[in-house]
């Protein structure tokens, strides 16, 4: 199969990733983009796009530091910031695609109608691609595949609430989608609803202009500022070790940390469940905009009135001039047939989240359909690379009895997790799960008698996605020697030289300090718990 063709629907981060993917294995990808360029969610513009999912709004900074949100073998430039804007995000997606030559493999302003199996599908697995021209729909194109990946994401569709009384609202309402910045609303009263990381962000800033605003949060928030001790980047605490912690000890680690910012009883963020069964919103502002009254905090919506917002709890805003819903997206898969890729969340069946398990042959894949706390494009890369490897028969999936009975498996935590299928998966060790598949995940026994330094980095320090290129098919030669420099890189924009210096002298030495204090906190909980 190394010289057929795979469509590829979407040209944002999980396209791309899946454009070079197939590129390693030999395969020909043919990437459909209904937009005039490439980035998906990071390709910003003033209006929201024909058919456009998530969209990013000006002010936008990543929740996921650079190092940790990199591809596995093209890292950012070493004096890039910790955290980045938007349009430098998109800068690197660019860099990216002109660094392995995947934009000849785009084809711009094509969008794709429909997808259905060939009448010898049984035999060859072959898909047939309806497209047509944006912006043309009466010249419709075919074109037989070997296979399909699925990239337009999981931020598809805005999903508004049906609050009783919305239609009735004189005032604005939007989605998040479609805030670009918080000018429109000044001297205005303002709710904005959700507990995620756009709620946060919109709520703070709206409040710098509003004359008030009003976070409306169904069941509170966990609310972790982007610096951790030592202004290092809180996502650097993904690391195996953690992972490997009885849950209860991560909750409380995670709890800790956002009450040592902000008390979460004493603003109105209290939330009943467990920061790992409940979103986390990354802000650095909310907690200011709190203390000083800009924003105050609010339960779920239950009625709106022409000019009034009902909350549970019976309290009313009155004289409401606008609401934004930062309620996320539902799933839309329009050019697919329901009985492969149903809309609901309920009735995808995705083993491991990539392949339907009701097709015979494994010959579609979706790439990116899912969110997680922490960095996204390791996780869209790593499904790629395993999705390939599948088509070529180099990585075999288990019968359909086996594959639907981990999907009922997933299913049932994620529904006793959040209550709801829900498809938030725990990062690291997803992620890991999906190398094991590959023959990339990073092994301390493996990597211990060739490299102990590395070996100690990849278990205890933070899970960087440039170890997937350690070991296993297509390695990367820099992979070592950037393992061992990202966490220094975190900080080299800010960094002098002596620094540097001294900072790898005692690298070491607090990997050392680091096994002893776990060392001794794991000996002391197996001996009283």
């Amino acid at each position: 199969m190394g010289s057929k063709k795979v469509a590829i629907i979407g040209a944002g981060v999980s396209g791309l990733t899946s454009i070079k993917a197939c590129l390693e294995e030999g395969l020909q990808p043919v990437c459909f983009e209904q937009h005039d360029d490439l980035g998906g969610v990071w390709y910003y513009s003033d209006d929201v796009r024909p058919n456009q999912g998530a969209a990013m709004y000006r002010s936008l900074i990543t929740n996921s530091s650079k190092e940790m949100m990199s591809f596995s073998d093209f890292p950012f430039p070493k004096d890039t910031p910790p955290y980045l804007p938007y349009h430098r995000v998109y800068t690197y997606l660019q860099d990216y695609a002109q660094h392995f030559d995947l934009k000849k493999h785009i084809r711009f302003g094509t969008q794709v109608r429909r997808i259905e199996k060939t009448e010898d599908y049984n035999e060859t697995g072959r898909w047939e691609v309806r497209t047509v021209q944006t912006g043309n729909s009466d010249v419709e194109q075919k074109e037989i595949f070997d296979a399909i990946m699925v990239c337009n994401g999981v931020f598809a569709r805005p999903y508004v609430p049906d609050v009783p009384g919305l239609s009735d609202f004189s005032g604005v309402t939007m989605h998040s989608q479609e805030y670009r910045t918080a000018q429109q609303f000044t001297g205005k009263k303002v709710v904005v609803v959700g507990a995620g990381n756009s709620a946060g962000d919109v709520a703070a800033e709206i409040a710098q202009v509003a004359s008030q605003v009003y976070l409306s949060l169904r069941d509170g928030a966990w609310v972790l500022p982007r610096l951790a001790q030592a202004g290092m980047p809180r996502d650097m605490m993904l690391r195996r070790v953690l992972m490997s912690m009885p849950e209860f000890i991560v909750n409380k680690i995670i709890k800790g940390e956002a009450n040592a910012r902000v008390c979460h009883d004493n603003y109105g963020l209290t939330c009943p469940a467990e920061p790992l069964k409940h979103s986390v919103m990354a802000n650095d502002e909310i907690g200011y905009r709190l203390v000083t009254g800009q924003v105050i905090t609010k339960p779920q919506l239950s009625r709106f009135t022409q000019h009034t917002a009902r909350f549970e709890d019976g309290s009313t805003v009155d004289g409401l001039d606008a609401v934004v819903f930062a309620t996320g997206f539902s799933l839309a898969f329009n050019f697919s047939d329901k009985s492969i890729l149903p809309d609901n969340t309920e009735d995808l069946n995705l083993y491991k989240l990539v392949f339907p398990t009701e097709l015979t042959k494994p010959t579609l894949s979706v790439i990116g359909c899912l969110s997680t706390i922490g960095a996204h494009p390791p996780i869209y890369e790593l499904q790629a690379r395993w999705a390939v490897r599948v088509f070529l028969g180099l990585s075999k999936l288990p019968d359909k009895e086996t594959m639907l009975k981990r999907v009922r498996s997933d299913k049932l935590e994620l529904k006793q997790r959040f209550g709801y299928v829900k498809l938030q998966m725990m990062n690291v060790p997803y992620r890991d799960d999906i190398a094991e598949e590959i023959g990339v995940k990073p092994s301390f026994w493996k990597l211990l008698p060739r490299d102990p330094k590395l070996a100690f980095l990849s278990y205890f320090g933070p899970a960087f996605s440039v170890q997937y290129r350690l070991l296993g098919p297509h390695p990367w030669s820099g992979a070592a020697d950037h393992a061992k420099s990202a966490l220094a890189n975190t900080l080299y924009p800010f960094r002098s030289p002596a620094l540097d210096k001294e900072q790898s002298f005692l690298s070491l030495a607090k990997i050392m300090k680091f096994l002893l204090l776990f060392g001794i906190a794991m000996v002391a909980f197996n001996r009283f718990m």
